[in-house]
């Protein structure tokens, strides 16, 4: 690469206005050491409530901000496509908008795998979950912990599950050859694998973002019944793979995750596990959807703000 990267940073957005405000901010206020970024790309997904007012209102003062307003709902993976099509930097940082950048250096941590590593494909981020105020949304915050402490427990963080998707930055060459396919039911692991099969994936453990958990068993339900994870013919013939092969894991870092999850939180992960053995036991919803288009879930979608 260039001495100086140039990077672009691409945020799907859909009913964002809690926090894209929030976001934008933070990223102005990153520090550059030896990146510009070119521009900041919004692609909003026919949003309805005030994400494109505000966007718009950074584009005014902040010419490099740029909005992109769809005419109907695609789906998050649909407007991903849309900022890999349009990114021409050497680096490309795909965001969530519902996340706060900790420190004035995250783009640095996490554009600086791509720059000293040339194999590197796919740079994900640390995600770190706040914990919610009221008993439920603990004991929901509680199981996503368990099986944080899970996948981090997996040497080198090579694993699937290490790439959550909130917070990514892609080789800029390896953004433009991917086209997601649109019949694929999970192209998160579609993406994961693109770069595996390169060996270019790697964790960013020191690049950390904030984000809510799900803290309703209603959007714990829709979160459940979306597509990652599920089986995909289509995707296990493209990469000889099977999905459950993808996402297992020894028993061995089950048990070292737990045990991390214990000591964290005595009182909530004994809860969270009943949680997960009720939801594990009782009958799932009749209806399967493939959809693109996924419910809503109001409870992530609260504002955070982080200065450091």
């Amino acid at each position: 690469m260039k001495n100086e990267t140039t990077v672009t940073i691409g945020i799907p957005a859909y009913n964002e206005e809690q926090n894209i405000d929030n976001l934008l901010q933070s990223l102005l206020l990153q520090k550059h050491a030896d990146f510009a970024i070119q521009e900041i790309l919004v692609v909003s997904d026919c949003s309805n409530d005030n994400t494109d007012k505000i966007v718009q209102k950074f584009s005014r003062k902040y010419p490099f901000i740029k909005l992109i307003q769809g005419k109907n709902r695609k789906g998050k993976y649909f407007r991903v496509n849309q900022i890999f099509k349009s990114c021409k930097s050497d680096v490309l940082i795909v965001l969530d908008a519902d996340i706060a950048l900790v420190g004035k250096n995250f783009i640095q941590k996490l554009t600086h795998t791509l720059i000293t590593d040339p194999k590197a494909q796919l740079v994900s981020a640390h995600n770190i979950l706040l914990q919610p105020k009221d008993l439920i949304g603990k004991v929901i915050h509680a199981n996503f912990v368990l099986w944080d402490f899970v996948r981090q427990s997996i040497p080198y963080y090579d694993h699937a599950a290490n790439f959550y998707g909130s917070a990514t930055a892609y080789r800029g060459t390896f953004a433009r050859s991917m086209t997601i396919p649109d019949t694929l039911s999970d192209p998160h692991l579609y993406i994961y694998l693109s770069a595996k099969k390169l060996n270019g994936f790697r964790y960013c453990r020191e690049a950390e973002v904030l984000q809510w958990p799900l803290s309703t068993l209603e959007d714990l339900d829709k979160f459940l019944n979306r597509t990652i994870g599920k089986k995909d013919k289509m995707l296990e013939k493209m990469f000889d793979v099977k999905i459950e092969d993808v996402y297992y894991f020894p028993r061995r870092y089950k048990f070292l995750g737990l045990l991390k999850a214990l000591l964290r939180y005595p009182f909530y992960t004994p809860l969270a596990l009943l949680l997960s053995f009720s939801i594990a036991k009782r009958k799932l919803p009749q209806k399967k959807t493939n959809s693109p288009i996924w419910d809503i879930t109001l409870s992530s979608k609260k504002p955070i703000t982080y200065a450091k």
